[in-house]
């Protein structure tokens, strides 16, 4: 009787064939989601990148449900056939259709860029722009996937080894899979995440040893690294020595203001070996500069490396006419996020052991002479100011007020007022207590009145202002992008990039983590970048300083955009 099988199949088919079919569906699938718009634009090679791996996530999901599918039919005693030339002829189909959206989809998604683009005020993507972003996700979508496969050939070499010799067929899969597994996550630890710690750290200390380009060690005493201070310009770090050097003098101030100024005090102290020495030199630095007869100190918590909002500080020196003092500390020599995955609580003890010291200086002072102290930061150093107090009603009682800006979602501080916001107000811009010490905004107009426009209260002392975009990916990432929907994206958000936005699992989650990677790299006034537009108003709020028709001028003094 002659054979009913078909033919084989050509070498194509074969490979196509290695392919879970449920996991390209999916793959395809997460892979459309990926051209959808996000909070910013990307560059063309990481939206493919955000495409690609959108689409392994995808295909390991509908790999894992394809199996669970076929394990239940057989489990059930259910039996599918097919003719297999129609089968072959599905196939076919099937993969056609998928090439056809993988290579058209984005195309057709240029519109929805540029609409992103538009909304933060750049240039929108060129023609090339699709065409370029799906090569770099199909390379990749490859690679990820020839990786799968080695683990999965892992996976079958200690399948032999134990099914053999001790136990069946069934258990002996969970086991291989767990040593795989364990092998794997070995490897990262010993090896892997070792060699990146020691290339990442090595790059930094080149860097922050590297001085700013441009910049001089200050010529005023009244600066660390200045004449008369123990500290080096070169102590400081490169962000520390920027610091340092940047801000306006007296007669800048005086200029702008058209009022007599001071020369500010501003103080830096570099990484150390342990955080309690830093605060205390920087102390020592607030002694030697007689920073205890300001008006006004502000405490700065730094990103771990020592990058500071210069805007910000500005807006406090030029606001106070110079009679102030600003202090900060560098707590790592790590970039932000390797800080953080290596010493998460690092920011929040070193913004909370620099101002207690100051704080018990200060209060040891007669009332009449005391110098406010105030409090700030920014993205990381943002969340270490906030880390730092117990909760908002002891950031209330320690301070005389605070601007935070971009400050990441897993803030407990901003967190719990987030949770505790009045009916009716969105996680965009909370409203608490109805404004009456502290508000959230992500522009001017919000200090004074909520995204719909209807007026706060009356704002009490002290004063904090949290300053938040709605196209800052700083503020709204979170692991929890992965598996649930963010209250932020279903909420009203009309005239923001989040308008375009809609949620999926794994697909936001890379979407926002690319987002970040761009943040940067857009005008002052949106993504993660706090200008001088906003950081002038917010201060002016929060020190009660009415700076009348030189508010424009101060703010092109310190620098809009």
């Amino acid at each position: 009787m002659p054979s009913t099988a078909a033919p084989a199949p050509p070498r194509v088919r074969l490979l196509l064939a290695r392919f879970s079919h449920t996991g390209l569906v999916f793959a395809a699938l997460f892979y459309i989601i990926a051209n959808t718009p996000s909070l910013l634009p990307r560059p063309w090679w990481m939206q493919g990148l955000v495409a690609a791996l959108s689409g392994v996530c995808g295909y390991v999901l509908g790999l894992a449900l394809g199996r669970l599918a076929h394990a239940t039919a057989r489990w059930l005693g259910l039996h599918v056939t097919m003719n297999p030339r129609r089968r072959v002829l599905l196939g076919r189909i099937g993969i056609a259709f998928a090439a056809l959206i993988v290579i058209s989809f984005p195309q057709s998604t240029i519109d929805w860029q540029r609409e992103v683009s538009r909304q933060v005020d750049v240039d929108g993507p060129g023609w090339w722009y699709p065409t370029g972003s799906t090569l770099v996700a199909v390379v990749v979508f490859v690679l990820f996937i020839l990786v799968w496969r080695g683990l999965a050939g892992l996976t079958r070499f200690f399948l032999t080894k134990v099914s053999s010799r001790i136990v069946r067929e069934a258990a002996a899969r969970l086991v291989a899979s767990v040593i795989t597994v364990a092998t794997v996550v070995v490897a990262i630890d010993v090896v892997v995440e070792p060699a990146v710690l020691a290339v990442v750290g090595g790059n930094a200390d080149r860097v922050n040893q590297q001085m700013p380009r441009g910049e001089h060690a200050p010529a005023s005493s009244l600066r660390s690294g200045g004449p008369g201070s123990p500290l080096t310009w070169n102590s400081l770090g490169q962000d520390g020595a920027k610091f340092v050097a940047a801000g306006p003098d007296a007669k800048q101030i005086a200029d702008v203001t058209k009022k007599p100024a001071k020369e500010p005090v501003r103080v830096f102290v570099g990484a150390n070996e342990s955080l309690d020495k830093s605060a205390d030199l920087a102390v020592a630095e607030l002694d030697r500069t007689d920073a205890w007869k300001r008006k006004a100190m502000l405490v700065i918590t730094p990103t771990s490396t020592g990058y500071v909002n210069l805007w910000g500080a500005a807006s406090f020196e030029y606001l106070l006419g110079g009679d102030t003092a600003a202090v900060g500390m560098a707590y790592s020599n790590l970039p932000s996020a390797f800080g953080l995955l290596t010493a998460p609580r690092d920011p929040g003890k070193a913004s909370q052991i620099l101002l207690e010291k100051v704080r018990r200086r200060v209060d040891a002072m007669p009332a009449a002479q005391r110098p406010k102290v105030y409090f700030t930061g920014e993205s990381l150093g943002a969340y270490g100011a906030d880390d730092s107090f117990d909760s908002p009603q002891q950031m209330l009682e320690r301070t005389d007020g605070g601007v935070l800006s971009g400050t990441p979602a897993f803030s407990p501080n901003r967190a719990r007022l987030t949770r505790e916001r009045a009916p009716g107000s969105t996680t965009i811009d909370p409203v608490i207590n109805g404004g009456r010490h502290i508000r959230f905004a992500g522009e001017p107009t919000q200090l004074g009145a909520d995204e719909y426009d209807r007026p706060l209260g009356a704002w009490q002392k002290p004063r904090v202002v949290y300053l938040q975009h709605p196209s800052d990916p700083v503020v709204w990432w979170s692991p929890r992008l992965m598996f649930n929907s963010p209250e932020w994206l279903r909420e009203t958000r009309d005239n923001t990039p989040m308008a375009q936005m809609s949620w999926a699992p794994f697909v936001t989650f890379w979407q926002v983590s690319a987002d970040m990677l761009v943040s940067n790299e857009v005008p002052g006034g949106y993504g993660h970048r706090y200008f001088g537009a906003e950081m002038v108003p917010a201060w002016a709020k929060v020190l009660d300083v009415d700076p009348g028709s030189r508010e424009d001028a101060i703010i092109d003094a310190v620098g809009r955009r």
